[in-house]
């Protein structure tokens, strides 16, 4: 399967996917609870959901199939896909200069910087509206937008897509830690990033079937159970994703089926963002034996005072700076429990929280034919 995404000016990217991944397409995602990325005339389509889920206790119920473009949305980061260094103009640059800087850049916005502080941003309307009115060589301070809204680098591309539709912009500054631009983000560039790293995973699963072949690699079969550890520390937002990262390599190389290994990485990750925002630390292990996955979160505190509550979609107690980093948006919890064939959560305020999730492995990927790609 070729899947593509039409870009600014015609320019098309394609990645050589396989059939066996269906559910990546470029139509809308229309299902309940569906995440659909509209990038320019496009969308990257992926359901995260086939309806609401009304189970209780142990049981999830019916998995969701969850896309490669859902699991890279969740790990990538603003930094990953902006473009840097930024091209940037100065207070007392004239619009002509601006609209030089546009054109020679082929691009549509410049921030306008002042003593390393970004202060405002022209954009190509701002250059039309000018030489209209015969004002193009006036200052770029009298005619930029003043009331900037900047993207932060650590933020995940979910987060941004959201904003890009709340704001209705078309381009971003992002701002560092220290509050210092680093780059401009577009939609665009989200679009070429995410279909950079499909390539990217698809030229590693030729990689993975040339050395199925030539005998490079370990029967896909192994017994063992592996013990995956880590230790979760409150407010480390950098650390997190690493164990769902490790975890999914290991399923990989065991020819686990894609979906199991989203849907496992997605419950780990959530789990481990959970507790770097709402706990004092705690634990998180996983258990990969050969019949299935099990993932626990164990925090040090303070719990959750309503775990039914917790529960529903949309419901969040992350304080201000969660929510500035991008997280915090109530969906951790109810994404687990859907990606969960087994699923249970108890909580105990002033004492702590364990999370207990299974997924089970029974349907194990075919090794590739010759000439086939194996999805990776």
């Amino acid at each position: 399967m070729i899947a593509t995404i039409q870009k600014d000016r015609g320019i098309r990217l394609a990645a050589v996917l396989p059939e066996s991944c269906p559910e990546l397409t470029a139509s809308a995602a229309v299902a309940h609870n569906a995440v659909a990325i509209k990038l320019e005339n496009s969308t990257v389509a992926v359901t995260m959901s086939e309806g609401p889920s009304n189970e209780t206790g142990m049981t999830a119920g019916k998995p969701l199939k969850v896309s490669v473009a859902q699991v890279l949305i969740y790990e990538l980061r603003v930094r990953d896909a902006m473009t840097q260094p930024p091209v940037t103009g100065a207070p007392d640059d004239s619009l002509r200069t601006i609209q030089h800087l546009m054109k020679t850049h082929r691009i549509s916005g410049v921030p306008i910087l002042q003593n390393g502080v970004p202060v405002g941003l022209v954009s190509i309307e701002d250059i039309i509206n000018a030489l209209d009115q015969g004002h193009v060589n006036d200052p770029a301070e009298r005619w930029m937008t003043r009331k900037i809204v900047a993207l932060r680098d650590h933020f995940s591309l979910v987060r941004a897509v959201e904003e890009f539709d709340r704001h209705g912009f078309g381009r971003f500054p992002v701002l560092n830690s220290r509050g210092e631009l680093v780059g401009v983000l577009t939609r665009g560039d989200i679009t070429a990033c995410l279909m950079q790293q499909l390539e990217k995973r698809a030229e590693e699963a030729a990689a993975r079937e040339a050395a199925l072949f030539s005998g490079q690699t370990s029967d896909l079969e192994q017994t063992k159970s592996v013990v995956v550890q880590t230790e979760v520390k409150s407010g480390d937002y950098d650390s997190a994703g690493k164990i769902s990262q490790h975890m999914r390599q290991i399923l990989r190389a065991r020819g686990v089926d894609p979906d199991i290994q989203r849907r496992a990485a997605i419950i780990a990750y959530e789990a481990e963002m959970n507790m770097i925002i709402h706990s004092i630390g705690g634990d998180l292990s996983v258990v990969i034996s050969p019949g299935m996955v099990v993932i626990e979160a164990v925090d040090r505190g303070p719990g959750i005072e309503n775990v039914e509550l917790a529960m529903q979609e949309g419901w969040s107690t992350a304080g201000p700076l969660a929510r500035e980093l991008g997280f915090g948006a109530g969906m951790g919890l109810p994404n687990i429990k859907k990606c969960s064939d087994q699923f249970e959560i108890h909580s105990e305020m002033s004492v702590g929280t364990r999370l207990h999730s299974e997924v089970l492995l029974s349907q194990m990927a075919p090794p590739p034919k010759p000439g086939e790609p194996n999805e990776n």
